[in-house]
Parts: C-alpha cells; structure tokens; sequence
C-alpha cells in the first residue's frame, strides 16, 4: 500500500518548525528571567499550554517586542483552530484571519490584564478575547448587511436610529455654546483675580499650581520655612476664590456689560 510521500515530511517539517519555536522560547524566558510553567507535566497539552502562559507573562513583564512575536508564533496555529471551530455554524459571514489579527493586536494591547495564575491562564484569557472579536464582527457585518440588503422605499420608511434628530443637535450644539461661554467667564474671573494678588503671591501659587514645586523647595528657593509657603498658598487661594465669587456675581447682575465686551472684571 502506498501514500503520499509529501504527508510525512510535511508533518516533520511542522514538528521541526514548533521544536525551533519551543527552543527560542526558553532561551527568551531564560534572557527575560521567566519561569517555564508545566515543563515537566506528561501531558503534551498541558506543557504547551503552559509555555504560551509563560510567554505572555514575560511579555506582560518585559512589554518586548521579541517575546511578543515569538508568543505569536507558538500560539496562532491554536488561536487559528480555536477561531475556525467558532466561526464553523456561521458559514463564510467572517474571515478567520481577520479575527485572528484583532485577537493579537488586543493581546498586544493589554497585557497588564493577563495574569498567570495556572499553565491554561493563556488559554482561557485568549478564548475571551477571540470570543469578543467575533462578536465586534458580527456586530460590524450585522450593520452593513442590513444596510444592503434594504430596498431604497425600505430605507425611506424605517429611521436610521444610529442618527440623532437634528432638534437633538441643534440642542446639543447650543448647550455646548452656553458651556463654552460659562468656562470662559469663569476663566476670565480667575484671572482677573490672580492679577489682583500681590507679586509675591502670583509667583508661589504659579509655582504651586503650574509647576507644581513642593513646599519645601519652594520654601528653600525663598529663604522661608515650607510651612510659611503653605500659608501663603492658602491665603492666595483664598483671595482668588472670594474674588472669583464677587466677579461671578457682578457679571451675573450685569450680563449686558459682558456681551458689550466692557471692561467688566477689571473694573470691578
């Protein structure tokens, strides 16, 4: 009986291939101080399994590149099965591929998620991931096909209700105005009650507040105990916030002074 000659050898060329990723591997966990989970489990499964864990956790720690693509190469054939087996009772609606590179760039993305509690922690956490990729999909094919397959008289009858009113705009953009005009009246009333500080003032809560200089150095640039600048930033502050009151106050009684653009706050 005779077979094809081509199946063994593709089958140890494949073998070969994952023995080589497998070597690689280990020497990265051993550059990156990472411990090889399940190596000596009897369960092929499990020792493999317990590799890409192992990877993922050095790649979560070390956020190289090299671990990341070695960790690529050892898991997407799994990866690639795992998708395929999903997508199975869906017919051709989503390519396997495509949802594969959505599963490793959010691998790629979040690694701080990922925690390696056990040999199947990558297993289990990548099975969410490809799960929540075929479901984004789904949700985008889902969208279009209905656009598609909807008749121009359909598409008159039924609202697109993805779109807001544009009464709801229109609202929104006027809201959005009235806020822009309200932060920028209180802005103004912050400044002109920052200028009404004293020089000495200005310059230790600018220092505070902006460049963010702790009390200590502050205190030691000015020849005075840190405890000193405290008091002068809590007495600033103070001040800036009474005035801000009364400016907010008098341009509330006035607001026909601050549409003339007269010099409301300066005077004041």
């Amino acid at each position: 009986m005779s077979g094809d000659p081509s199946l063994p050898a593709t089958s140890t060329d494949a073998s070969l291939a994952r023995e080589r990723i497998r070597k690689d591997a280990i020497e990265l966990l051993a550059r990156f101080g990472g411990t090889l989970l399940a190596a000596n489990d009897a369960d092929p499964v499990v020792r493999d399994a317990g590799l890409a864990t192992s990877l993922m956790d050095a790649f979560r720690r070390s956020g190289d590149r090299e671990v990341f693509e070695c960790l690529v190469r050892w898991v997407s054939p799994q990866l690639q099965a795992r998708i395929r087996s999903r997508l199975r009772g869906l017919g051709s609606v989503l390519d396997a591929n495509e949802v594969l590179q959505d599963t490793l760039v959010n691998v790629y993305r979040y690694p701080d998620r990922f925690l390696a509690s056990r040999p199947g922690a990558f297993a289990a956490w990548s099975t969410t991931i490809v799960d929540n990729a075929i479901r984004r999909h789904l949700r985008q094919q889902r969208h279009g096909v209905e656009i598609a397959l909807r008749a121009p008289e359909v598409l008159q009858e039924h609202a697109d209700f993805a779109m807001r009113e544009p009464s709801a705009l229109a609202q929104d953009r006027e809201e959005c105005s009235a806020t822009a005009q309200a932060f920028g009246l209180v802005l103004q009333c912050y400044l002109a009650a920052f200028r009404a500080l004293r020089d000495r003032e200005q310059f230790v809560l600018q220092m505070v507040e902006v460049r963010g200089l702790r009390y200590a150095d502050l205190g030691g640039l000015l020849g005075i105990r840190p405890e000193a600048v405290k008091m002068i930033v809590f007495r600033a502050r103070k001040r800036v916030f009474d005035r801000a009151a009364t400016l907010l106050g008098l341009a509330a009684r006035q607001p026909a002074a601050v549409a003339e653009d007269r010099p409301l706050l300066a005077s004041a």
